[in-house]
């Protein structure tokens, strides 16, 4: 039956993509549903994108196999496989008059209308297909649990005791020793054994299955074993992703253009998605087709522990339209384990390329089926599988991204790109020379040519996948690694492996972030962490001992670094990190000059051959054609390395481990799905498409699907469309599939834990001898009426009668602020330590750390940087106690703290050519010495030479900050971590200590638009 006419086009709010049957009840939605123009994070782009479908959907008792192709259930007629494509008349319906300039909303009062471009006819849904809940009310035990919902098990406490075992460290025989416990035994379980307890997992609705091939080698390379190929079909993997209600919300299908404001002048690239080769890749694709953008990453990887020198070689898969910070996540398990390639020689056939070239139907977690093509997005790799995927041979002396050999890795330009179709033309060309499976002649003619002897690489068929694009630079190797093996030792070198080692050691101890007292120069085995947090302190460490332009190298990498890691960019973000290594290549040749750059033997080098510095020039290229380089670190699938090969390895017998990682982590995902299904059913939760329940006119009719049955209710209970509804709905029951995330914290997380005392005891306690005053001065500047404090002004005589109240004082007060690109989200917790100075020789003078402070209300941290801001150090935090039935002082019910203020020395500006950065007006008037890039501090000091300190309210907190000692020349050693503070007579803001406060001093652009 055909649908009305007057459903043929849908009216969509660009907030929070209702749909509404005519304008005018897109306008009278608009305007009397005021909160929605203020919920933008309740309905994000995504959300907005998800409702774009060609016709209204049928009602639920249609519905369409994915792997099915039942053209009698479909909307839309679907011709034979390959030729799926709606007619121009279901496209005029679903996107009338499409433009070049398609626009999501074409409202004149909406501002962010004109800020985002979707691409018109992209991502058509065709049916309605099958949910994850369907699918599991349809397993071949449905009858079982139509009764008994936990079949094989009686009831949920028993579900959440096998779940509890199995999840857990615990051996087989750990869990038989356990169930033979009188605890255990009475009860009336289902399984008494281990093996029993398997055998009721298994019988659980089952995953993507794993499938295993017998490789043939050549007899003339005889291997020690049999080897073995043990995958999954790809499009069934993507699919149980795709299928998932949890991701609901941060999914998109169509690709779009983001600009700052509505000239359309300056792109915004914060997703895969709103990339160039995204936008690229849809044109190339017929109407209506979805894009799936395919994340895969492959490493060797070992699973013994200690002995053994047992390997595995996983080949990870997720989806790139899934948003980065929700597919980060390893709780989340969004990247699933594809294949496990046999470490002698492995061939298989690439079950996504099909679907890249002439789509698949698959179905999202709301059961919208889609035409869906793969091509790959991303490959995240180390740097030698950089070179064996792109075909690239020379041992490190020819780059896997350009055109360049290793005498041009020092140049300061980018060389052409190296795309797949060359790469292609010269292995054509070799296998006509000389025959490919005769290695003794092919393999040195390969060498020649600089290939790695591949002839059949797996991206030779996948259509629209180029290693040029999807070789992208990666974080974790390309620049941590790089900073620890080049960086860190041209440090070492320059200063000298004791100066360095004893600078490090006086880095001040602050709670969740890591010291070395012993230095660095001796580190061998780190982790990504360990190289993160030496990059923390290693400009402030060097400054002062060796020349400004060897330390402007380091600054400017260090740049270059933490600019790169910027969730969202935009035409001048990227352009600063590319100023940033124009920067190095301005002073890398001062790093030659003093003998800082070493062999292993420690002989001086005199050229630039480093694979790993050329790639960087293909970062600010990678950012238009992707998106943000933070997609693609390799630290959540060297995550998922443990997760899903090291974990299942281990909870085996060591026998014949392939196959045992494959049937646990089968075991895994079916439980995970399991307590997901169970979860909704026992909360009556059913999670599928929903449409408007308002009328054109605003009020609660029923709307018709045009065939005579009624589409569910929004108001329903128990018919969610949204992850964020689901949780609601399921949180009562379980919510252990959700995953981490970032905790909010109280300001103070105990009582006061230090004892209550009287100003004049406390005044001594922390040897503060104008606190007094201070309290004075505060009071009356609250009865003047201000509201925003400084730290400044004349001091009240200290003589002052005591005080009626008490003070309750604590030792720490925590700090979480918002993150710089999205405000809405917390950022982590920092913790402020104000002790009294103590007998212990350890915090002989105090443990404080430093703050920046609000003084100026018309400023807003971060936006404003560090203007209207100043920097203090944290001597106590208090709050006042007053006897009962006594009157209190004005402002006496804030948690307060006495602080005493930075100022800032004054430095030259900067050369010429880089005056224009954002960074050098984040602090008018002052400016931040050139070569650290940081700002220099002095203690303010009265006339009297008594250091400025007054009190402040807690709630002039901005952020927690690293002042680090400015030493010069050789450092005392008499100095330690503890006492460095008080002798130093200079200091530097470190804005390396941390991303987000690099963000605010470099006073960088947030990227925001009024569609964000």
């Amino acid at each position: 039956m055909s649908f009305s006419s007057k459903h043929a086009r849908v009216w969509t709010c660009c907030y929070c993509g209702r749909q509404c049957q005519t304008e005018k009840g897109l306008n009278s939605h608009l305007t009397q549903v005021q909160c929605c123009k203020k919920g933008l994070r309740l309905m994000t782009l995504q959300a907005m994108q998800n409702t774009i479908c060609a016709t209204p959907l049928p009602s639920h008792s249609t519905t369409f196999g994915v792997d099915q192709q039942n053209t009698s259930q479909s909307q839309i007629p679907i011709p034979p496989h390959g030729d799926l494509q709606p007619n121009p008349a279901q496209l005029e319906r679903a996107f009338p008059n499409p433009g070049p300039n398609f626009d999501v909303c074409h409202s004149s009062s909406d501002k962010s209308s004109d800020c985002i471009e979707v691409f018109p006819g992209a991502s058509v849904v065709y049916s309605q297909g099958r949910t994850a809940l369907d699918e599991f009310n349809d397993d071949r035990f449905a009858s079982h649990r139509a009764t008994n919902l936990y079949y094989p098990l009686s009831n949920r406490s028993e579900w959440k005791l096998a779940n509890y075992l199995l999840g857990c460290s615990m051996s087989m025989a750990d869990i038989d020793r356990f169930l033979k416990t009188k605890v255990a035994q009475n009860y009336s379980l289902s399984f008494w054994t281990a093996k029993e307890l398997k055998s009721c997992m298994n019988m659980l609705p089952p995953v993507a299955s794993w499938k295993s091939r017998r490789l043939s080698l050549d007899p003339a390379y005889p291997t020690m074993k049999s080897v073995h190929l043990f995958y999954r079909d790809a499009i069934e993997v993507l699919q149980d992703l795709l299928k998932s209600p949890l991701i609901q919300d941060h999914i998109s299908f169509a690709p779009l253009r983001i600009f700052q404001s509505a000239d359309k002048i300056s792109r915004v690239y914060e997703s895969w998605l709103s990339s160039d080769r995204a936008w690229q890749l849809q044109m190339e694709l017929p109407p209506g087709r979805t894009l799936l953008g395919t994340i895969l990453s492959s490493d060797k990887t070992t699973i013994s522990v200690m002995t053994g020198n047992r390997c595995a070689h996983p080949l990870l898969i997720s989806l790139a339209n899934i948003k980065c910070d929700i597919i980060s996540k390893a709780s989340h398990n969004l990247f699933q384990l594809l294949a496990l390639l046999p470490i002698p020689v492995f061939r298989h056939k690439a079950t996504d390329v099909l679907a890249a070239a002439i789509g698949h139907l698959m179905a999202d977690p709301v059961a919208q089926v889609r035409r869906c093509h793969t091509p790959c997005a991303a490959w995240i790799v180390d740097t030698p599988e950089v070179s064996l995927i792109s075909c690239v041979g020379g041992g490190g002396k020819t780059s896997p991204f350009t055109m360049a050999m290793y005498k041009d890795y020092g140049d300061s330009l980018r060389h052409p790109t190296r795309s797949g179709n060359s790469a292609l033309k010269t292995i054509d060309h070799l296998s006509q020379l000389a025959n490919p499976q005769n290695i003794e002649t092919y393999w040195p003619l390969a060498q020649s040519r600089r290939t790695n002897g591949v002839i059949n690489p797996c991206w030779r068929n996948w259509t629209s996948s180029d290693p040029g694009e999807f070789l992208l630079p990666e974080i974790l190797h390309h620049w941590h690694k790089f900073f620890f093996d080049h960086d860190l030792k041209w440090c070492i070198n320059a200063l000298g492996a004791e100066e360095i080692n004893f600078r490090y050691s006086l880095v001040q101890k602050r709670q969740g972030f890591r010291v070395f007292p012993e230095g660095v120069s001796r580190l061998k085995q780190v982790t990504g962490r360990d190289q993160r947090e030496i990059q923390r302190y290693i400009v402030t460490v060097i400054t002062g001992a060796t020349s400004n332009k060897f330390l402007a190298a380091i600054r400017a990498m260090c740049d270059f670094r933490y600019g790169g890691q910027a969730p969202r960019f935009n035409d001048v973000t990227s352009d600063r990190i590319q100023t940033a290594l124009q920067e190095f290549h301005q002073y890398k040749d001062e790093i030659l000059r003093l003998c800082a750059r070493t062999n292993t033997k420690g002989k001086p080098l005199g050229h630039w051959e480093i694979p790993k510095l050329e790639f960087l020039q293909s970062v600010f290229s990678s950012i238009k054609l992707s998106g943000p380089i933070m997609q693609w670190d390799a630290n959540k699938t060297e995550r998922a390395h443990i997760t899903m090969v090291k974990v299942p390895a281990r909870s085996g017998n060591g026998q014949n481990y392939e196959v045992q990682i494959c049937r646990e982590l089968d075991l895994q995902s079916q439980m995970r799905n399991f307590d997901l299904m169970t979860s909704m059913k026992d909360a009556d939760v059913k999670f599928r498409i929903t449409r408007d329940d308002v009328d054109a006119d605003g009020a609660g009719s029923v709307k018709d699907n045009g065939e005579g049955v009624t589409a569910p209710s929004r108001s329903s209970s128990s018919i969610v469309s949204t992850t964020a509804d689901l949780k609601a709905s399921i949180l009562p029951v379980s919510a252990k599939m959700w995953g981490s995330t970032r905790p909010k914290k109280d300001l103070f997380e105990t009582a006061p834990d230090l004892k209550t005392c009287s100003v004049l005891e406390a005044q001594a306690l922390f040897q503060l001898p104008d606190f007094s005053g201070a309290l004075k001065d505060y009071f009356i500047r609250e009865r003047s009426g201000i509201s925003t404090f400084t730290i400044g002004g004349r001091r009240t005589a200290s003589s002052v009668p005591e005080f009626a109240f008490k003070l309750h004082i604590w030792s720490k007060v925590t700090i979480q602020g918002r993150q710089y690109h999205n405000l809405l989200l917390p950022n982590d917790i920092c913790t402020v330590f104000a002790t009294p100075p103590s007998s212990d020789l350890q915090w002989k003078f105090g443990r404080n750390d430093c703050v920046v402070l609000n003084i100026d209300d018309q400023k807003k941290w971060p936006y404003s940087s560090l203007e209207g801001h100043c920097v203090a150090i944290v001597k106590m935090i208090f709050s006042l106690s007053y006897p009962a039935n006594h009157a209190n002082h004005p402002g006496a019910d804030q948690f307060l703290a006495y602080c005493k203020r930075f100022d800032v020395v004054s430095q030259p500006p900067p050369p010429q050519q880089y005056a224009h950065l954002p960074c050098y007006h984040a602090w008018k008037p002052h400016y931040p010495d050139y070569f650290s890039g940081c700002y220099v501090l002095r203690k303010a000091l009265r006339s009297s030479g008594a250091p400025f300190g007054d009190i402040i309210p807690i709630s002039q907190f901005r952020a927690q900050v690293a002042v680090a000692p400015r030493l010069r020349n050789v450092a005392d050693i008499h100095l330690t971590s503890y006492n460095v503070m008080t002798y130093a007579s200079d200091y530097l803001l470190n804005k390396f200590w941390d991303k987000e406060l690099w963000y605010a001093f470099e006073n960088a652009d947030p990227c925001l638009s009024p569609a964000l």
